[in-house]
């Protein structure tokens, strides 16, 4: 239908009531005045941080919650003085909501940033995505931890040789917290592909090959996970963490000889 557009990765559905004018959308960075119309809706709306029923300023680029991602994809689709009505395709209660597009700044896309703005960029990220962790939003955080990762890519050919460690350094603290993350949201494959990342920029990082090992543990790798372990408790023999995950291996280990022995016993018997 005329007016109705639904986002390629299917979270929402909105419908134009009122189109905006020009041509020029808001982007990455737009400080935006919006208001979101929850309409006779009582309490709060879940993962919505904006301020609702009121005109509010939010800048793009910040979200860290599904739904505020959701208030920004669809700002990016909207014109200047835009009204539609946004229906959120993966909410369970099945909220929508107005949401009115009063101005924008206009913002700059990624590589529209020089090297400065994105190192400084990706150093917020990274430490608003530790921000995110600690308080248990492993969203947050990975939405903020891979949004600097995109940002460091951008910028590795140009990075002044007197930073070249500090960017190494970063890199690889980055990854390790991205596989921290993944390690929590139940995907060791990806962990182990970040924790491999970050150790070929420092092989030495004592919390990334115990995480390696956790993750290798998961995937039921358990010569290589008990090679990681090994490493951490030679660079850190009193590390409890590792010395107690050694002990959950070795009895993973028992359990998978016993199982492979009587699966053994009956194919001979």
């Amino acid at each position: 239908a005329s007016g109705v557009w639904a986002c390629p990765d299917g979270t929402f559905v909105k419908k134009v009531l009122e189109r905006g004018t020009g041509v020029d959308k808001p982007k990455g960075g737009s400080k935006c005045r919006v208001l979101i119309d929850m309409g006779l809706k009582a309490g709060p709306a879940p993962g919505l941080s904006c301020p609702l029923n009121c005109w509010a300023e939010l800048t793009l680029g910040e979200a860290d919650t599904e739904m505020d991602e959701v208030v920004e994809k669809c700002l990016e689709s909207m014109l200047l003085g835009e009204v539609c009505e946004v229906a959120v395709t993966h909410s369970e209660a099945g909220l929508s909501f107005l949401l009115h597009l009063a101005e924008f700044s206009p913002g700059k896309e990624s590589w529209e940033l020089d090297i400065e703005e994105k190192w400084s960029s990706a150093l917020r990220h990274k430490d608003r995505g530790t921000e995110c962790f600690k308080e248990g939003n492993l969203f947050g955080a990975s939405r903020r931890y891979e949004h600097a990762r995109r940002l460091l890519i951008t910028v590795m050919h140009e990075v002044p040789h007197p930073k070249a460690e500090e960017y190494r350094r970063v890199k690889s603290a980055l990854l390790s917290n991205m596989a921290a993350c993944q390690l929590r949201l139940e995907q060791p494959e990806a962990a182990v592909c970040s924790c491999s990342k970050a150790l070929a920029l420092e092989p030495g990082n004592i919390k990334c090959l115990y995480r390696r090992g956790l993750a290798y543990t998961a995937i039921s790798e358990f010569d290589k996970a008990q090679a990681d372990l090994r490493k951490v408790l030679e660079l850190d023999p009193g590390n409890s963490a590792a010395l107690q995950q050694q002990k959950l291996l070795q009895d993973k280990i028992r359990a998978q000889n016993a199982q492979l022995a009587k699966a053994m016993s009956k194919l001979f018997a």
